[in-house]
């Protein structure tokens, strides 16, 4: 069974990554982690919420202002990491500029 299946509707019923390691057997948060991103990576939607005290949890029914909050928080994690990725690419430019 994966975490999924443990996951309750609706952000008031979020649990949190402490309590879903020990139901679902893992030995650490970053194992329950690395579960949850290969469930989403399978089609499972499975949101989570920050605000404390933060947790796992489904889409309830009907609930489209939840997803469309957490696609937007996945976009702008995206958009983040891409300017970093982008500052981190220019740098290796200029040194290997100077290697030249």
């Amino acid at each position: 069974m994966g975490v999924y299946e443990n996951l309750l509707p609706g952000k008031e019923n979020a649990l949190t990554p402490e309590y879903l390691t020990v139901k679902c057997h893992f030995s650490s948060v970053r194992m329950l982690q690395k579960q949850i991103e290969m469930e989403r990576r399978s089609g499972k939607v499975i949101l989570s919420s920050a605000t404390s005290p933060g947790g796992y949890y489904l889409p309830a029914a009907g609930d489209i202002m939840e997803i469309r909050k957490f696609i937007r928080t996945l976009e702008n994690r995206g958009e983040n990491t891409l300017k970093t990725l982008e500052s981190a690419r220019e740098l290796l430019k200029e040194l290997e500029g100077d290697n030249i």
